[in-house]
């Protein structure tokens, strides 16, 4: 097998192993969007992330005060902006994570099938 024909094999593995991860993770993403208790999860956690937002825009404007010297309404957004994001951005991880949680779990199940395939395509099993 020349160096070419290994790539492509390689290259094509991949291709398999992203598209199988990919459809891993919408499956678990459509199997907890769709029970009773997780209908709207990612509006429910952008609509409570809010407050998270506020907080940390607070501590980011006084952490910005404080911390530049000559110009304090430059360090008040940048540190306000910076909090907000970070606030808003934790919030919603830790509010979803049932759900990336699925998505995760279904993505690892159909890439170790893929993976699983592809071993036993260059290795087969002979049980006669």
């Amino acid at each position: 097998m020349s160096i070419s024909e290994k790539i492509k094999t390689n290259l094509a593995y991949g291709k398999e192993l992203v598209e199988s991860g990919l459809q891993g993770a919408k499956e678990g993403r459509r199997t907890v969007q769709e029970s009773d208790t997780q209908q709207a999860i990612v509006s429910d956690a952008a609509r409570e992330s809010w407050q998270a937002a506020t907080l940390g825009a607070v501590a980011g404007a006084l952490f910005g005060v404080l911390t530049d010297d000559r110009k304090p309404v430059r360090g008040v957004i940048a540190g306000s902006l910076f909090g907000a994001v970070l606030g808003f951005g934790g919030s919603f991880v830790w509010k979803t994570r049932p759900l990336t949680s699925a998505m995760a779990h279904g993505a690892g199940k159909r890439i170790g099938r893929a993976r699983d395939k592809h071993w036993l395509t260059g290795h087969p099993v002979n049980y006669g």
